[in-house]
């Protein structure tokens, strides 16, 4: 018996969140362009009209794979998240987590992603940035907050948190995803301790 007129599969759902996984691995290891809607089909091993019942269209494969990105980062993100005694603990730990993002290799990638995608469509980005970005700061904030002169003003702590945050993006996009390594090569290693040491004097500095 053929299936009603508007009944999904019974495995839609199971297809769906595969190829979403599917496709999630292949940005993460692809070259970092925007790749069309017949790349992101050839990626999933699936006809273009497939990925469209699925998606809709290219933004909403792009919008997926960012969920699928801020559930593979939640772990770290909640890592992030955990207080410490005093600052140099915080910073060190967040520094560790950092490290630790970067050897997985997904860490560059997934802001990567979000950024080339988010730029191209207001939708995308809003997405990247509930997803992945806004959680990774607000994890951050979390952290750092408690150690702040003032640790209740928000845009205190969104500015500490984007201090350590953003240069160190910076640093592994310069280094791993723009030609860094070979043309102006960095110790990123030392790059981040030097990066940490900095952040923990603006934290531990008296206030006025």
């Amino acid at each position: 018996m053929p299936r009603p007129l508007g009944r999904r599969n019974p495995d839609y759902e199971e297809k769906r969140d595969r190829l979403v996984r599917d496709l999630t691995d292949y940005v993460l290891s692809t070259e970092l362009t925007r790749q069309s809607f017949r790349q992101m089909a050839i990626a999933g091993h699936v006809a273009e009209p497939t990925l469209r019942h699925y998606f809709g269209d290219r933004d909403g494969v792009a919008r997926e794979i960012l969920h699928e990105l801020g559930a593979r980062a939640e772990p770290f993100i909640s890592a992030v998240a955990q207080q410490s005694a005093a600052p140099e603990q915080a910073v060190e730990a967040y520094v560790a987590i950092s490290k630790a993002g970067v050897q997985h290799g997904g860490f560059a990638r997934a802001h990567a992603f979000g950024l080339i995608e988010g730029v191209a469509d207001p939708s995308v980005g809003r997405t990247y940035l509930t997803e992945l970005l806004e959680p990774s700061l607000k994890a951050l904030e979390a952290r750092l907050a408690p150690h702040l002169q003032n640790s209740a003003d928000p845009l205190e702590a969104r500015a500490a948190a984007l201090m350590l945050f953003a240069p160190m993006l910076l640093a592994v996009l310069h280094q791993q995803l723009l030609g860094g390594e070979e043309t102006a090569p960095v110790d990123l290693e030392a790059l981040f301790e030097a990066i940490a040491r900095l952040a923990t004097r603006v934290l531990a500095a008296p206030g006025d």
